[in-house]
């Protein structure tokens, strides 16, 4: 076991949980049912999300999805905001968020991200406020967020946004995207083809092939090896399966093709990535949570700052 699966306490009555901390470091981990949005109020840090690297800075948001790996390190004081919310008890159905692939980041957003992702800095700023204070009504204001949030993400932040198509093209588009991804994720570890699938979606492999150029897959040959990549991750870093039965299990033919698909998106070897994460598996964690009371100065401030730099753009 290299990393763990972290449990969080959701607020009573909510499927939230929320913290306002300085992180050095924390270790990598993850949470099974949980959506992580990190949004970086004073200094920075560096995140690493599965297989992306990237530095958090103030003003900046990170959307960590469920079942993602991911450590958090700084050289100097910051303060983040981490405001959880369990998936699998929210406002959609869990057989359908679960399988969905989300990309929500300051640092990725393009221009016409930029009006969604503002209501996302004022939602996780208003949470913050309602800890910091400790609203008599957090319950339902908690609830209200959490859904805004995943509205936000679910209709704008897919792995499968468009600018310029239609909405009801938009909304045909992203469905069969759903429906494809559910399947593969279903059934990774079997034999899939790019026919099989465009046969379920009653559509020409040409069409699909074209379809998927406009997804962040790009080919169906890497949505699928990703995906396979993906699972890999979990039982490279969750047990001490040898490598090639990890590669059986996700259905490459061939250990090689895990090595040759693993090296292309994470960068590394599977051999690698299990003994670096290892090694910093024995690093001591090193974060403080800012109590409400220590948190209302700054949130203030920040919330002040916030509406100024709106007003005033």
């Amino acid at each position: 076991m290299y990393t763990k699966n972290e449990r969080l306490r959701y607020i009573a009555g909510t499927p939230v949980n929320i913290a306002i901390a300085n992180i050095r470091n924390y270790n990598l981990h993850c949470h099974e049912n949980a959506m992580e949005f990190a949004y970086c109020l004073s200094g920075s840090a560096v995140f690493n999300i599965a297989h992306e690297h990237m530095i958090l800075n103030e003003g900046e948001v990170v959307l960590i999805e469920h079942e993602n790996f991911h450590s958090i390190q700084a050289d100097s004081d910051n303060i983040i905001l981490l405001f959880h919310i369990d998936i699998k008890n929210c406002i959609y159905p869990w057989e359908k968020i679960k399988y969905m692939y989300f990309s929500c980041a300051t640092k990725l957003c393009k221009p016409h991200h930029i009006p969604h992702l503002q209501k996302i800095y004022e939602a996780l700023l208003t949470a913050s406020y309602i800890y910091a204070s400790r609203d008599t009504h957090f319950t339902e204001s908690y609830n209200k967020i959490a859904n805004i949030l995943l509205d936000l993400v679910v209709n704008y932040f897919t792995w499968f946004s468009i600018e310029t198509f239609t909405s009801e093209d938009s909304k045909k588009f992203k469905n069969r995207l759903d429906r494809i991804l559910s399947y593969v994720q279903k059934h990774y570890n079997e034999k899939i083809t790019l026919s099989q699938i465009a046969q379920n979606e009653y559509i020409n492999e040409n069409y699909f092939s074209q379809f998927l150029k406009r997804t962040s897959f790009h080919s169906f040959t890497k949505m699928l090896n990703y995906i396979r990549c993906f699972e890999a991750e979990k039982l490279l870093l969750k047990t001490d399966l040898p490598i090639q039965e990890i590669s059986d299990i996700c259905g490459f033919s061939s250990k090689k093709y895990l090595h040759k698909y693993f090296k292309e998106f994470w960068k590394t070897t599977p051999f690698q990535h299990r003994k670096k994460s290892h090694e910093n598996s024995l690093i001591q964690n090193d974060f403080y949570y800012f109590s409400p009371e220590e948190s209302l100065p700054l949130i203030e401030k920040k919330i002040c700052e916030y509406l100024k730099s709106k007003l005033l753009k």
